[in-house]
């Protein structure tokens, strides 16, 4: 991906970019969204805005970083939307397999910036001063803040093999009967 031509504005450039881009940040915004058709959405928006908005990119080693940010941004943009006008917020995963149903209800428990983190972190494997450069936030804050978050993951995940061998247990008590 040539970042310097996709910022002075060539054609050939963004199409390149968004042939590298479009899978990790659907991927992305999937994750934060937990919703196909809202990620669709948000991928979409992000590289509209990122070519309007090309001028604001400092420097070519930042377009990566500078994709994430607003992808990030409009996907906290269409959660607002969805609360504001009480739209249904059902997953849809008809479409999609990036995520196991088990996990995508455990990460429907953080907040967007958490799941976002986690998502960095874990399958993006970005480093904490590349999640900073895209959060705006300080590498320690975020340490912190994923560290929460995989310990609440954890905790929520066992919670739920607990449950789950509570129900497997009680049926075969009542196959017993």
């Amino acid at each position: 991906m040539d970042a310097e031509a996709f910022i002075k504005g060539c054609e050939t450039a963004l199409k390149e970019c968004i042939d590298e881009m479009q899978t990790p940040l659907m991927k992305y915004c999937y994750n934060i969204l937990l919703n196909y058709a809202d990620a669709e959405d948000a991928v979409q928006t992000t590289f509209i805005k990122a070519y309007k908005n090309r001028n604001n990119i400092r420097n070519s080693i930042t377009l990566p970083a500078y994709l994430y940010r607003v992808a990030y941004s409009t996907s906290i943009d269409i959660i607002r939307k969805r609360r504001f006008f009480m739209v249904d917020s059902q997953r849809s995963n008809n479409c999609s397999n990036f995520i196991s149903e088990e996990m995508q209800a455990a990460l429907s428990k953080l907040t967007a910036l958490d799941r976002a983190i986690v998502y960095g972190r874990a399958v993006d494997e970005l480093s904490y001063s590349e999640l900073s450069e895209i959060y705006g936030k300080s590498e320690q804050i975020l340490r912190k803040r994923y560290e929460r978050a995989k310990k609440k993951l954890i905790n929520i995940l066992k919670k739920n093999d607990r449950e789950e061998s509570i129900i497997i247990h009680n049926k075969r008590k009542e196959n017993l009967i």
